[in-house]
């Protein structure tokens, strides 16, 4: 609801500012009452005892609770982790592939979804040279709905689907004049790429920087954007599962979203690392009540900062050292095509559960799929998918389809959603 989040962006203003002790006592207050909820009103919680546990006084008490894996959320059926009673008429539903193809139905209830878009505005502002008046073209795999406040022209975002042939990518970006940049890492790199010197100085004229999202960030990837497009570089971090993780502001400090979710670190063993050692990524988005993910393993690996920020914000920040690589497959012809290519395919294909990709060493690739319970051809599949992939290529390519079970898994339990042998460079 706007109001709500209209009433929510002052609040979330003001909490990112407050000190380490009322932070804590936030997380505490909140972290009981969603265990709480979730022993009394979530089925996978209350068959399990090592959630009936009486308030915790510590932080550091959550480690006696068990840590909650991406495979239950592929397996277990999407009720066993919903609470009982919740309207999902009035929730948000997001149907995410991840990085490993394989689909999985994340609800987040109005309250907290509302306050999750409410607190995006301090993304914005933590820049200090956003104004809610920019023009913004966001270059992603799928179209979110027009907010009606951008009929006011108030963040409007102008939507580029990354599959799209790149001569249409740039026009429609030269055509919007943006003054921000938005997208995932390997779409503004390659976008770059493409640009000749009279375009970029064009798209120089108005732009005023880059906000880059969802893959990791490397540093050499940063440069390369900062130096081409000639502006400043804000990341940010966020799952579907989890919504916004970080998002950096003016100094470079990566702030988590600490008044919404609570980030352990964990070695091999699953044991808490103090702040500033490397290790597994485990979050509790503690304002959740539709769908609690208590101590959640988002599959990345990170190290928290020891450090203030000399921005004053109290947040502790985050910096992401392994997260989910987004490279890309090159054919023979030089066409790229990103996983994302394959992922949204997949997500929105009704004959498909899953499928994953690899590409063999002579540049020919093969995806396997995993039909629908309901497919009855698997060849109509097939043929929709083959249609597809030459269409998003730009022509044919020596592409062989086949059928699997499931998806492989590493030997961590990350799925390898799609692999090459292709010696074409990335």
């Amino acid at each position: 609801m706007f109001i709500r989040e209209a009433f929510n962006i002052p609040v979330t203003m003001v909490r990112q500012y407050a000190g380490p002790n009322s932070i804590r006592r936030r997380k505490l207050r909140w972290i009981n009452e969603m265990l709480t909820h979730s022993r009394e009103r979530v089925p996978y919680y209350r068959q399990d005892d090592r959630y009936h546990i009486g308030p915790i006084t510590d932080l550091a008490q959550l480690e006696r609770l068990p840590v909650l894996e991406k495979a239950v959320l592929r397996e277990r059926p999407t009720e066993d982790l919903l609470a009982e009673g919740i309207d999902l008429d009035t929730c948000r539903r997001f149907q995410t592939s991840g990085s490993t193809g394989h689909r999985v139905t994340v609800w987040h209830d109005a309250v907290t979804h509302d306050y999750h878009m409410a607190a995006c505005f301090r993304r914005f502002a933590a820049t200090r040279a956003y104004r809610p008046t920019d023009r913004l073209t966001h270059i992603r795999p799928y179209a979110a709905p027009e907010r009606g406040f951008e009929k006011l022209k108030l963040f409007r975002r102008h939507q580029i689907l990354s599959h799209l042939p790149m001569e249409q990518i740039k026009a429609e970006l030269l055509g919007n004049r943006p003054h921000v940049l938005a997208g995932q890492p390997v779409h503004v790199r390659e976008v770059l790429r493409a640009l000749t010197t009279d375009e970029l100085t064009q798209l120089r004229r108005t732009l005023r920087m880059v906000l880059t999202e969802s893959e990791l960030l490397t540093p050499e990837h940063r440069a390369r954007l900062v130096e081409g497009y000639g502006v400043p570089v804000f990341d940010e971090y966020s799952a579907f599962e989890i919504l916004n993780i970080y998002f950096e502001c003016s100094k470079g400090g990566k702030h988590l979203a600490e008044d919404r979710i609570h980030v352990e670190v964990l070695d091999d063993d699953g044991n808490s690392l103090p702040d500033g050692q490397e290790g597994r990524l485990v979050i509790t988005p503690y304002m959740e009540r539709a769908m609690p993910l208590v101590r959640y393993a988002i599959g990345d690996i990170g190290v928290i900062g020891t450090e203030p920020c000399g921005c004053g914000r109290k947040f502790r920040t985050l910096e992401l050292t392994v997260g989910r690589a987004n490279d890309f497959i090159v054919l023979p012809s030089g066409k790229q095509l990103y996983p994302d290519t394959f992922v949204w395919f997949a997500a929105i294909h009704d004959g498909i559960d899953e499928c994953f990709v690899h590409q063999n060493a002579d540049g020919s690739v093969r995806i396997s799929i995993v039909p629908a319970a309901h497919v009855t051809d698997v060849n109509e599949v097939f043929d929709s998918v083959r249609k597809e992939m030459f269409r998003l290529a730009g022509h044919e390519f020596d592409l062989e389809l086949v059928t699997a079970e499931k998806l492989p898994l590493t030997v961590g339990g990350k799925g390898k959603f799609i692999t090459s042998e292709y010696p074409g460079e990335s």
